[in-house]
């Protein structure tokens, strides 16, 4: 038997969707943590039926939802909100990220302080409680948009979204921080605490860079695609066999070794218009078109040896195919099997939290309201009234509830 989680014995209750609260109840599942999702009557949290990718089920989904116990509840009713106060009584945790004021309108945060004292209250937003935008919903592709990255992403004339939800997963990862902070102080003080993140405020913090360029210089660098808006040479070469091989210079050692060894030509590194970054950056061009050059003679594999004898940071451009068989993740792991909703199992990406020392929790991925008899009863409700709630959630319809 593995060893309990860092997070065993803390219990959660998530009032979530999509994207961004899930990732971090995810986490705290892996870590140990009892992560009781609860989930609207009819359809549950809409990222169930985001795709079909994962032999029917949504990819989405069985990423940020297994090692969690679903429960359906009507919040919108008296018996439903009776029973999340009763859930809630023996919690340490309850993450919500629904639609701005959707959760204030179910229990003020006085209520919740007089359920229980103890417990620490995340809300995820799109912008926070207060300022004039804080009635917006907030999904991915708004926040990035607001906050620049993607004008920051792609190029001058083609900005680009990134292939995965930023603003979603940095929310839900400053969300598990600043969680597992408050329940660190909770030991000292006996008493939860009311957090408020906005994803739009967490991607300020990412912009920081460019937010202080433009800020202080009256102009950031511009969007430079694969390549690095303030750094050179960083970025794709292709070899004598078209391969794209990715080579990032951090440094003057790294740029000398890089001009001696693959570039055959050390004079680049003295030369003071590119000695220094600063120089490559004004003399972009020119450093440019040399490492392209030099690396436009060399076969794939005679270029790599060449930047690993000389080490020189090197990577290459993989597609998702080739992460699939990359064999740093198969050495350390990073594939295990999660179970479905039907019993069968499907390959996942391990946590990354799942290490010798911090075992994850089950890695089952739960039917909607697959829990809810055994919460409730857990939670102390009458038989009666359980079933009472179990017969009303298998019928009900939908309850919009908005998400942030």
């Amino acid at each position: 038997m593995s060893a309990p989680g860092s997070l065993s014995g803390v219990r959660v209750i998530a009032i979530e969707q999509a994207v961004a609260a899930p990732l971090c109840t995810r986490h705290m599942a892996d870590l140990g943590a009892d992560v009781i999702k609860i989930e609207r009557p009819g359809t549950g949290d809409f990222a169930r039926d985001y795709d079909d990718f994962v032999l029917g089920y949504s990819s989405h989904f069985i990423w940020l939802n297994r090692g969690k116990r679903s429960v359906v509840l009507d919040l919108k009713t008296a018996e439903g909100t009776h029973a999340l106060c009763q859930m809630l009584r023996s919690a340490d945790v309850l993450v919500s990220n629904l639609a701005p004021g959707a959760f204030d309108r179910i229990l003020s945060d006085a209520e919740l302080v007089a359920i229980n004292p103890r417990l620490v209250r995340c809300f995820l937003s799109g912008y926070g409680p207060t300022g004039p935008w804080a009635h917006r919903k907030a999904y991915d592709l708004l926040i990035q948009g607001e906050a620049g990255t993607i004008a920051a992403t792609g190029t001058p004339t083609q900005p680009a979204k990134p292939g995965v939800s930023m603003a979603d997963l940095a929310g839900g990862t400053y969300a598990l921080a600043a969680i597992n902070a408050a329940l660190f102080d909770r030991e000292r003080t006996g008493t939860g605490r009311r957090i408020e993140l906005a994803l739009f405020d967490v991607l300020l913090e990412w912009m920081s860079p460019l937010l202080l360029a433009q800020r202080h210089t009256g102009g950031a660098p511009e969007p430079a695609g694969l390549r690095h808006a303030s750094i050179a040479p960083y970025g794709p070469y292709a070899s004598k066999d078209g391969d794209q091989v990715l080579i990032a210079v951090q440094n003057p050692g790294q740029w000398r070794r890089l001009c001696a060894h693959v570039l055959r030509d050390a004079s680049l590194a003295s030369d003071p218009d590119t000695a220094s970054n600063a120089g490559r950056l004004r003399n972009r061009a020119r450093v440019e078109d040399a490492v392209q050059q030099a690396t436009a003679l060399l076969p794939t594999q005679l270029l790599l040896s060449l930047l690993e004898e000389a080490d020189v940071p090197y990577a290459h451009l993989n597609q998702l195919s080739d992460v699939l068989d990359h064999p740093q993740a198969h050495s350390t792991g990073r594939w295990s099997e999660a179970t479905l909703p039907d019993g069968r199992t499907a390959t996942v990406v391990t946590s990354p939290f799942a290490t010798d020392a911090e075992p994850t929790g089950e890695r089952r991925v739960p039917r909607l309201g697959q829990h809810t008899s055994e919460v409730l009863q857990e939670a102390g409700l009458d038989p009666d009234d359980v079933q009472a709630l179990v017969d009303v959630s298998n019928v009900a319809q939908p309850v919009a509830i908005g998400r942030a």
